[in-house]
């Protein structure tokens, strides 16, 4: 018998929103496991970004229930969820180093996080994800000098150094060229397969989204339902788009 792989995120029955008169979106059940990408669309001001605050924690749910299953082991020391917000939180005048390095602070004790005194281990694990979405070369340049690509990959990389069960990434592929795009759907894909993430991203492409995640979801009104091609508007293009 196949052993299925832990659930990362449980969102039971739950209404999403500011005002229980008026919520945004209703009746959300919603499971994702490690290794799994799921995708969630819809138009502007719908509530996506409400819905990845309050998977986050960050947002209390209306009602229902919202949970983060984690494993036992010292990633959930270093913090369950990863969040990628849509304006990314970088620190623009501090180098790509610096930035990376935040996302080991949740590990780090209340001296070195004072004093910004990172220890040879954290030094370590931030120059191996740098590498490892393709900056070596830029790990002292300030990130307000790097292209909207590469600020993406700083942004990631710092999630990868938190090591979540949970990555939730708020419209990381907007105007961006075909390549690029290209290129940050591979990093999402190699941290779901290789390092056992679970992601649930927000992408307003939704043909695109269905090229590379494993199931995609629409906000429609207020409920969240499965995305179907032939109910949406015209296709957009599938990859990537030109920067305005």
């Amino acid at each position: 018998m196949t052993t299925q792989p832990p659930v990362r995120l449980n969102m039971a029955n739950v209404t999403i929103g500011f005002n229980q008169e008026e919520p945004l979106i209703e009746c959300v059940d919603l499971e994702i496991r490690a290794g799994e990408i799921v995708g969630l669309t819809g138009r502007s001001g719908i509530g996506k970004t409400t819905l990845l605050r309050t998977a986050a924690g960050l947002v209390r749910p209306l009602s229902g229930s919202v949970e983060c299953c984690c494993t036992a082991d010292t990633r959930a020391e270093k913090g369950a969820i990863g969040l990628i917000p849509q304006r990314l939180g970088l620190v623009q005048h501090q180098t790509v180093g610096y930035n990376v390095l935040m996302g080991a602070l949740a590990e780090a004790n209340l001296l070195q996080t004072a004093l910004s005194l990172p220890s040879k281990k954290m030094r370590e694990e931030t120059r191996s994800v740098i590498e490892e979405v393709g900056l070596a070369d830029k790990t002292m340049e300030s990130v307000n000098r790097l292209s909207g690509g590469q600020q993406r990959r700083v942004a990631i990389a710092r999630a990868m150094l938190q090591e979540p069960d949970l990555l939730l990434a708020d419209e990381c592929l907007g105007e961006l060229d075909a390549e690029t795009a290209r290129g940050i759907i591979e990093l999402f894909q190699h941290m779901a397969k290789d390092h056992n993430m679970a992601i649930l991203i927000v992408d307003h492409n939704p043909v695109r989204a269905k090229t590379f995640c494993d199931r995609v979801y629409q906000l429609r009104g207020r409920r969240l339902i499965p995305f179907e091609e032939e109910q949406s508007s015209p296709a957009l293009p599938v990859i990537g788009e030109a920067s305005a």
